[in-house]
């Protein structure tokens, strides 16, 4: 009588696939998503679309991260379209500080830029309103401010402006993140497609 060789004790142990291929999905994704988040403006005071009865002397600007000092402008303008902004910002960890002189009454427009300290620009702008007489009563223009340098990666991808509450450029990071876990994920149906045929090609064989 033929015997048949036992072609099951001999062939490799397969590999659990799924799990590993979700493994190799989650480190590539969590640890590096974090890292790839651009700083994003959290605040500001005056508050965005806030009513002030008291004309402040400093614009503030809140970030979740460090930007850079060299690269950043805030303009102060008032409801005429003249200056008010006095001097150059300054950073203060991730808070953009900027001096403005006395205000008139009515719409105050904030238009800053920035670069974030992993080279990302940002931009934006927002108003409050200004009900303080006796510092409109003060209140004198300045000369406009001077243009920050600007960076190669700014000079490239300048994002439009937007309002304070829509936050940072981080979004793009994002997309690119969950694009590549896209791609991932059709490569694991992929491969889960090949192992099946191959697994039922090989109970084929064996019967």
């Amino acid at each position: 009588m033929k015997r048949r060789f036992p072609y099951r004790s001999l062939r490799p142990a397969r590999l659990p696939l799924v799990p590993a291929l979700l493994l190799a999905v989650l480190s590539v994704l969590l640890p590096a998503s974090p890292a790839s988040a651009h700083a994003r403006i959290l605040g500001s005071s005056p508050a965005a679309d806030s009513v002030v009865a008291k004309a402040p002397t400093t614009v503030t600007l809140r970030f979740d991260g460090p930007v850079n000092q060299q690269y950043t402008t805030v303009a102060v303008t008032g409801p005429d379209g003249s200056y008010y902004s006095e001097g150059t910002p300054s950073v203060v960890n991730a808070d953009v500080r900027q001096k403005v002189r006395a205000l008139p009454t009515g719409t105050i427009q904030v238009t800053w830029r920035t670069v974030a300290a992993d080279g990302a620009p940002l931009q934006g702008r927002f108003t409050f309103t200004s009900t303080d007489e006796a510092a409109a009563a003060a209140a004198r223009p300045s000369p406009p401010p001077t243009t920050a340098p600007s960076t190669p990666a700014a000079r490239a991808s300048s994002p439009p402006a937007r309002p304070v509450a829509s936050g940072g450029s981080g979004g793009t990071a994002d997309q690119v993140w969950w694009a590549a876990g896209g791609v991932l994920v059709a490569l694991v149906v992929g491969l889960l497609a090949v192992d099946a045929r191959s697994r039922r090609s090989a109970r084929r064989r064996d019967r």
